[in-house]
């Protein structure tokens, strides 16, 4: 939640759904079972929008087989205007935004017009200048807006958090990195929505560092690659995921290595190209140590090409107590003795626990736990860290040097991945 406010309860909340890409497919399906058995508050899951019109057949079918009966609208405006039209005293509209990211400023402009509680899918400023308008808006209405910063509700950072209560943390070391930027070379229209470079779309996530550590400046940024506009292509993509022939504020990067100064020393990796070197090596030290290594790799197809598929989303803890978090398969490990940690069996999963969450905020009945100003100093450090190293630079090496790596990870077919996948 951006600001803290007197909390006005009410007892229904009417849910205003935009985008059925994964994450939204996905929160649809919470709401459906909000809407038919959430029992602190009455939730109507009113309906859902999308322009392709196969998602949203699929989910009005879904909705039916779970005997609730939604509207579904073609356009955002259309969905909003219904929204105008629900708007009354007695409950509050929630807008929940999944999607297209480059669209959130515009719908938090609307929603924050309307006074309607808005819940992003990702933090909604692609830049700081979006932030800054952002912000200027909400000073000035009553209405509250809060951000999915997901990982916030891991079962591995809770515990993480409980087991590092009054202990003094040296060092934090994050891993946030996959493949997913070479999936949208491959596959550009299904991954059209995927937006941002390894930074606005991966590193954004990391906001649960602000519950271990006051991270204070950037002090050090690597971009170890940045993205290609296509698949052997001469151009770089811009973080709206057009094409550009510049380097600059809004080149989505390829892989990222961060190093924040504040009261841990904190080191943020991102990639969209797959596993670094670094990710690799530190993953085999802790197989060794504890048995388990947080890198996962498989070999897929894309559009008939080979892909080595990887993803990692990890970090480790010097301190006090020394802990390896693997947030993508939920294991917790004491480095000391190599043992795993049981984290809490919780009833829903990460995403339903932060749509409770914002349900909760928009009836009134809880404030979000990170406030104003820890949104704003995490998202200054992401743009600062977004901005950075965009000069003197030359486009046809670094493209040639992302299409390099790129190449790396694709074969030509399956029988090749298969083959590549025996020498692995």
């Amino acid at each position: 939640m951006i600001k803290a406010l007197q909390l006005h309860v009410v007892e229904k909340v009417k849910v205003f759904h935009i985008g059925l890409g994964s994450f939204g497919r996905y929160g649809f399906e919470k709401f459906v079972e909000m809407n038919n058995h959430f029992e602190e508050v009455d939730v109507e899951l009113v309906g859902v929008c999308d322009k392709d019109f196969e998602r949203v057949e699929n989910a009005e079918k879904f909705a039916e087989s779970q005997d609730l009966s939604i509207d579904t609208w073609e356009n955002v405006e259309q969905a909003y205007k219904a929204a105008e039209r629900e708007n009354n005293e007695d409950c509050e509209i929630l807008i929940y935004d999944a999607g297209p990211a480059e669209m959130h400023a515009d719908h938090i402009y609307r929603s924050l017009r309307n006074n309607f509680f808005h819940l992003a899918e990702k933090p909604p400023s692609m830049t700081r200048e979006e932030h800054i308008r952002e912000k200027k808006l909400m000073l000035d209405n009553r209405v509250r807006f809060t951000v999915d910063f997901i990982e916030r509700e891991s079962p591995v950072v809770k515990k993480s958090l409980e087991l590092l209560e009054e202990k003094e943390i040296e060092s934090i070391e994050v891993f946030r990195e996959s493949t997913i930027g070479v999936q949208k070379l491959l596959d550009p229209i299904n991954r059209s929505g995927v937006k941002g470079g390894a930074v606005m779309d991966k590193m954004c996530h990391e906001a649960y560092i602000m519950d271990l550590t006051a991270p204070e400046k950037v002090e050090d940024v690597e971009k170890e690659y940045y993205m290609p506009f296509s698949f052997n292509g001469e151009n770089l993509m811009s973080i709206r995921g057009g094409k550009t022939s510049e380097i600059g504020s809004l080149t989505a990067s390829g892989a990222v290595t961060a190093k924040i100064s504040g009261t841990a020393d904190t080191v943020l990796h991102s990639s969209w190209l797959g596993v670094t070197s670094r990710a690799r090596k530190l993953s085999q030290e802790l197989e060794a140590l504890t048995g388990h290594n947080p890198v996962n790799s498989d070999f897929s197809t894309v559009n008939e090409k080979g892909l080595l598929d990887e993803e990692c989303r990890f970090f480790v803890i010097k301190g006090d107590r020394d802990l390896f978090a693997d947030m993508l398969n939920k294991k917790l490990f004491d480095l000391e003795t190599g043992e795993e940690i049981e984290t809490p069996s919780l009833l829903h999963d990460q995403l339903y626990r932060t749509l409770e969450s914002s349900v909760r905020c928009a009836a009134g009945l809880e404030n979000n736990s990170m406030s104003e100003d820890d949104i704003d100093q995490f998202m200054n450090l992401i743009f600062d860290i977004s901005e950075s190293n965009t000069e003197n630079l030359d486009v046809f090496e670094q493209v040639e040097k992302a299409n390099n790596r790129v190449s790396e990870l694709v074969l030509d077919n399956v029988f090749e991945a298969e083959a590549v996948k025996e020498e692995v």
